[in-house]
């Protein structure tokens, strides 16, 4: 490893932490188009970069990197810095071995470099990316096991042992599986006879994608049955697992539930580009103005 001419040096754990930031801020970061506005990114890792960026900015530190080439070796560089109210207080420079940001590199050069306070507050940024690092292999493990489950109660037992299983519903209903964890869970909640956190549950992932055409079906799907199953179901329907929701667990009134079943059915309908999603929603919402 070398060093500039300075005879102050930060440490190697700083110089780690300041790596494992930009590691794990370039994983999340927002792509960006080369011509045009930015592509849109995974809602899971938008998630993990605004909550990091934020961390940061209530430390009043910015720590950035930039790819570059050096002027007579033309290899692929890493430049990072770390500043605190726009003061430059550690920069140094990586040559990439592998040209990616994670891969073995060697420090071969340090710019400026400002001990102080600032490194304290730089570990804790980095507590956090790893804090999110480990949450977000958490929600990986769980997607994989919610998916090998294979009753309801193992699903509701998974989700209820997560530390944080409100924390844990967001990140599910953001990561790419979102659609179908938001469904397993919400349909094993209603087989388990847990309706009101069934709701929550499919509430929270169409707050979370109100782009959603799917699940807004799936919302108007469960107020439908409440009404369904206030009024009587009709000749040779089978209401299924649907057959527990009913206006009296939700405590909700019939017209609110009609109101709110019609609202999501036009959203579906408004939102899809599928027809099955579009012809299901038009012909609930038929039934509502029977």
């Amino acid at each position: 490893m070398i060093i500039g001419r300075h005879r102050e040096r930060p440490s190697d754990d700083t110089i780690e932490r300041v790596r494992f930031i930009v590691a794990f801020r370039a994983t999340h970061a927002p792509s960006k188009s080369r011509h045009g506005p930015p592509i849109e990114s995974d809602p899971l890792s938008a998630e993990f970069y605004a909550q990091l960026v934020a961390k940061l900015d209530s430390l009043a530190l910015a720590v950035l990197f930039r790819r570059g080439k050096g002027l007579f070796d033309k290899e692929e560089k890493l430049h990072y810095r770390v500043m605190e109210h726009k003061a430059i207080r550690l920069e140094f420079t990586d040559r990439l071995t592998l040209g990616v940001v994670d891969g073995p590199r060697e420090l071969v050069s340090i710019g400026r470099y400002t001990p102080g306070g600032w490194e304290e507050r730089l570990k804790e940024a980095y507590d956090e990316a790893l804090r999110l690092s480990v949450f977000q292999d958490r929600v990986t493990s769980l997607e994989d096991r919610l998916a090998k489950s294979e009753n309801p109660e193992d699903v509701v037992a998974l989700y209820e042992s997560a530390s944080d299983p409100q924390s844990m519903l967001r990140m599910l209903c953001l990561s790419a599986k979102r659609s179908s964890n938001a469904y397993t869970l919400y349909m094993s909640h209603i087989l388990a006879d847990r309706i009101r956190e069934a709701h929550h549950i499919i509430e929270t992932a169409v707050d979370l994608n109100p782009n959603d055409a799917r699940l807004h079906l799936t919302l108007g799907n469960f107020y439908w049955a409440a009404l369904s199953n206030a009024r009587g179901w009709g000749s040779g329907k089978d209401p299924g697992p649907l057959r527990l929701v009913t206006l009296d667990t939700l405590e909700m009134a019939y017209e609110k539930a009609r109101s709110l079943a019609r609202t999501h059915y036009l959203e579906a309908m408004r939102l899809s580009s599928r027809r099955e999603i579009e012809e299901e929603a038009g012909a609930q919402l038929s039934t509502l103005r029977s």
